[in-house]
């Protein structure tokens, strides 16, 4: 690792941990016996612009062992049955929404969108244009794994009108990838990556530091064999080992080396933003970096961990529209089984009345910047803040507090403690002690919270996506 990165430069002790605030922090769960009413009057009211969607597909065809978001068997009959729900709910929301609004990005995420065949894939993506108030620019992002997504389907996705895949790479290390059960070797997957982007789309990929096994040299080389491959973007998240998952079994039995700790996670983040820099990429956010080229945007991503309104479908997405953060029925065949006039909700909460702030402190601290007006008056965010800067976390100018590398890399623990000093929520309110168990935006229930980042799982949104942070479980492997 490079010497020149000091302890300082990536401040690996600055806390204790690294903590990310739960999706839907602050929402109220509603009685289910008022979702359906609460529902109907929030989808005939205009769409907010600008907005995004977000569809899940909930299938995989194993489950990898340090994902917390698996939930259905893939099975091919699957895929026909749940693209013509997933088309009757995008229908039926559409015919009652008022004309106006747009959507700027949509994600289709899982579980394993490309485990859909060809036909499934163009119809559905066919029918997001067609239902949905797209802008001329729309980013479509489709989430995939190298395993099922061959070039009949990617040829599939962008005459239908994809125009960016996203693919869960993870690790280039061969040895550190067949300890993980993947299906394909490193040189495999560059091989499979360096081909996808020479068709005429955006391409991104995801690489994890932090896990079992990974020292600094497996680090630095997958990063750079990311950059030889013609990539237009890179998500670099920590892996968390979250109570449940598979991984932890292996660790507890010896299969598997303990993960990575802060101090090496730290340094392996510091020294990815510098490698990348020095390629000439852009931070765009405090997990994802675009090209030189320029074209990527990271849209959906930036959006939904600003607060945007999100319309959400498929079982087990999430969404927000309204002032209502809500879940799809997340079981497979109650979702089937809900009439098609009928929206297939599996909760239902009210936001916070600090959602619209919350959303602007955590969109520009995932851009690595707060501006201080944002925290104007609220003496216990000044004073973290202050505290922050004497820590080297971050630089205070003109109004502004710039995150320093350290700071990006803690920016989930940081994001964290700001939103504990708004107002206080009830105890019923998700993610407060006392409250309900939160979720990521686009998880199921059960599943554990990416993060997208988030992570929403996601993406989870980051990430998504993967939704809060740069914190990862998985998006779809090979």
């Amino acid at each position: 690792m490079d010497a020149a990165l000091r302890p300082l430069d990536v401040l690996p002790t600055a806390f204790d941990t690294r903590q990310a605030l739960m999706p839907m922090w602050g929402a109220t769960p509603l009685p289910p016996d008022t979702w359906r009413e609460r529902w109907v009057a929030v989808a005939g009211q205009p769409l907010g612009t600008p907005a995004l969607a977000y569809l899940h597909i909930p299938f995989c065809a194993n489950r990898c062992v340090f994902c917390g978001f698996y939930r259905n068997a893939w099975r091919e009959e699957h895929g026909p049955v749940y693209v013509d729900r997933l088309i009757a709910e995008l229908e039926h929301e559409a015919a009652a929404r008022p004309d106006g609004g747009r959507i700027d990005a949509v994600y289709f995420g899982g579980g394993t969108p490309t485990a859909l065949s060809a036909h499934d894939l163009s119809r559905l993506i066919r029918a997001v244009r067609g239902s949905l108030p797209l802008s001329d620019d729309c980013e479509i992002t489709i989430e995939g794994r190298i395993s099922h997504f061959d070039d009949a389907k990617i040829a599939a996705c962008l005459e239908a009108g994809a125009n960016r895949f996203s693919i869960g790479i993870q690790t280039f290390d061969s040895p550190l990838r067949r300890r993980l059960g993947r299906q394909h070797g490193g040189e495999e997957a560059a091989a499979y990556m360096r081909h996808l982007a020479q068709y005429d789309a955006v391409v991104v990929a995801d690489l994890i530091f932090g896990l079992p096994g990974q020292d600094d040299a497996r680090w630095m080389r997958d990063v750079d064999i990311a950059l030889s491959l013609g990539l237009d973007g890179l998500d670099v998240y920590a892996f968390n080992c979250y109570p449940g998952l598979p991984i932890n079994r292996m660790i507890e039995k010896g299969a598997l080396p303990a993960m990575s700790d802060l101090p090496t996670q730290a340094r392996h983040y510091a020294w990815a933003v510098r490698r990348l820099e020095e390629a000439g990429w852009k931070q765009l956010s405090n997990s994802h970096f675009g090209s030189p080229s320029g074209t990527e945007r990271n849209r959906y991503n930036s959006a939904v961990k600003s607060g945007l309104d999100c319309l959400a479908f498929g079982a087990g997405a999430g969404g927000q529209r309204g002032g209502l953060s809500y879940q799809v029925q997340g079981e497979f065949d109650a979702y089937l089984a809900t009439p098609t006039q009928a929206k297939p909700l599996g909760f239902v909460a009210q936001a916070s009345a600090n959602k619209a702030l919350f959303g602007a402190l955590q969109g520009r601290l995932e851009r690595g910047e707060l501006p201080l007006a944002l925290i104007a008056g609220n003496v216990a965010a000044e004073a973290l803040v202050s505290e922050w800067a004497m820590r080297g976390l971050l630089e205070c100018a003109e109004g502004v507090a710039r995150l320093s590398v350290g700071g990006r890399f803690w920016a989930p623990t940081m994001i964290r403690a700001l939103a504990l000093t708004l107002e206080p929520y009830p105890d019923a309110a998700i993610g407060r002690p006392g409250g309900a168990r939160a979720m990521h935006p686009h998880a199921r229930p059960g599943a554990t919270p990416h993060g997208h980042g988030g992570q929403p799982p996601h993406g989870h949104p980051d990430s998504h996506t993967q939704a809060q942070g740069h914190t990862h479980v998985a998006k779809p492997s090979d």
